[in-house]
């Protein structure tokens, strides 16, 4: 029987949506960065199956620190933190 995926929703506030409006181009990140484009494009909530929330998360935490990790960072820390029951550092 395929496994039904889990839904995460966050709702980013003002300044966190504006931490994902800069440009994006083309590869692993930006291709990231232009789905949460398009899904903020509907409204500040945002709703990511595990799958996709497995993917933010690496992308926040296990590549290289540059504009886009930091943006990605600022923009999500708090929701997924919120998710998990974390305290965001």
């Amino acid at each position: 029987m395929p496994r039904t995926p889990k839904l995460f929703t966050f709702t980013l506030t003002p300044s966190e949506i504006a931490e994902m409006e800069a440009p994006s181009g083309q590869g692993g990140h930006q291709g990231l960065h232009a789905h949460i484009r398009t899904k903020l494009a509907e409204g500040p909530k945002l709703t990511f199956d595990d799958c996709e929330l497995g993917e933010l998360i690496r992308y926040m935490t296990q590549y290289e620190s540059g504009g886009f990790q930091t943006r990605l960072h600022r923009a999500f820390i708090r929701s997924v933190c919120e998710q998990i029951g974390a305290t965001p550092l």
